[in-house]
């Protein structure tokens, strides 16, 4: 507000009431609320300069499109309510958005010939004749302000300067909405892109693993030592590339809020652990790995979702073979205390060090150990296993002795709420 005050000649162009509308409008623009700041906005305008509807549009496409992020009216019903998408060819919005000017215009109703405006057209179906937009540029449109009357010719210079004030001081406001928006729909954008992609991956990946393992077997004929290790190459790095579409797949599921908890009573070694070992045996014996089991003698049902919890024990034991000592230990543990279960696979190997364990759960992060750094990994398996553990009501953490071991444990209720 003070800024404003001091710009050349500003306070001889506003009278006493106008400069309070201004006051509670830059008030208002110091909270954390768009909302709350546009009806201020709006009520305070109204005061000093005629509008019966109040907007705040965001732009995209570089101002080609907008979305209404606010409306606010003194009638109803509203033909053009938030959230609305529109193009903008043509009329007040796009003159004010591409020329960086307060745009005065008569509303009127679309011709036939003319590039059909859906804004344009909601608010002369609303009864509008008048409007004002005032652009919002930040470095590059990012969206408007606009006032509209239901009288003809209804705005002047004098409202233009009065608007143009209005937007400086609620600009901050809008950016950091604009921004959050913006860079929420970018990240919706990608992760549908992710999951279109690992989803057109997953099955054909699966269908060349089945088709080059029948092949290996011997089932087109018998194979030379030799054809049968380069097969056995290209099955692993299939594999490799089917697991990581299906981690990516899991992610797209999570990030869209499209992962459904299906609860079951399973044994939790037998129903999950067993079958990702025996998945993963391959890559044990060819990394030449002790394998060590270590269950409580007796079996406790746990209530968790087994196909969830697969994924979460062949990130971790796939990580331990990975990442541990050829020819090391691998220690997949289970046990029960009250009411809750605790997994953890433990390995021979280089660990991590404390500063990395902070890193070790979030999405996209791989450990940065030189030791560790050319060994395959797509930073999601960890940032997913720890999604579906806290799905179940669990926790997951890791300790390490750095050159010498590393452990991830996993703490489940053993009958989570229902979900």
């Amino acid at each position: 507000m003070d800024n404003l005050k001091k710009e050349k000649g500003i306070t001889r162009k506003f009278t006493a009431e106008e400069w309070s509308a201004l006051e509670a409008i830059g008030h208002a623009a110091d909270g954390d609320s768009l909302e709350e700041c546009a009806k201020v906005a709006l009520s305070a305008l109204s005061r000093v300069m005629p509008c019966d509807r109040f907007d705040i549009g965001l732009a995209e496409e570089r101002g080609r499109r907008v979305t209404l992020r606010y409306v606010g009216a003194g009638y109803d019903p509203l033909s053009a309510s938030s959230g609305l998408t529109a193009d903008v060819a043509g009329g007040p919005f796009e003159h004010a958005l591409t020329k960086g000017e307060v745009t005065i215009a008569d509303l009127v109703p679309q011709q036939d010939d003319e590039e059909y405006n859906e804004i344009i057209s909601h608010l002369w179906n609303e009864g509008l004749r008048s409007i004002i937009v005032a652009p919002i540029v930040s470095g590059e449109p990012i969206g408007f302000i606009s006032c509209a009357s239901k009288r003809e010719r209804a705005y002047e210079e004098r409202n233009a300067i009065l608007l143009a004030a209005a937007v400086r001081l609620m600009r901050h406001a809008i950016e950091r909405t604009y921004h959050v928006e913006q860079n929420q729909r970018n990240y919706r954008a990608y992760m549908e892109m992710l999951s279109f992609v690992a989803h057109e991956l997953k099955s054909p990946l699966a269908s060349i693993i089945t088709q080059i393992q029948t092949m290996a077997e011997g089932y087109y004929g018998r194979l030379e030592p030799q054809q049968r290790e380069v097969l056995d190459r290209v099955i692993k790095k299939a594999e490799y590339l089917h697991t990581m579409s299906s981690q990516y797949l899991t992610l797209a599921h999570f990030e869209s809020s499209e992962m459904a908890l299906k609860h079951q009573l399973v044994d939790f070694a037998e129903d999950v652990i067993e079958p990702v070992l025996e998945i993963l045996a391959p890559q044990i014996e060819e990394r030449k790995i002790a394998l060590e089991r270590g269950y409580d003698e007796s079996v406790y049902p746990v209530r968790c979702n087994p196909d969830l919890m697969k994924i979460v024990m062949m990130n971790l034991i796939g990580n331990g073979i990975k990442y541990g000592n050829r020819g090391g230990t691998l220690r997949v543990a289970l046990s029960k205390s009250f009411k809750k279960y605790e997994v953890s696979v433990w390995n021979e190997g280089p660990g991590f060090s404390e500063e990395e364990r902070h890193r070790l759960f979030k999405k996209f992060s791989r450990l940065q150990a030189t030791e560790l750094a050319e060994r395959k990994g797509s930073g999601i398996g960890l940032y997913v296993s720890w999604r579906i553990v806290r799905l179940h009501g669990g926790r997951i953490y890791a300790e390490s002795k750095q050159g010498s071991w590393a452990r991830f444990t996993v703490e489940l209720p053993q009958y989570p709420e229902m979900h």
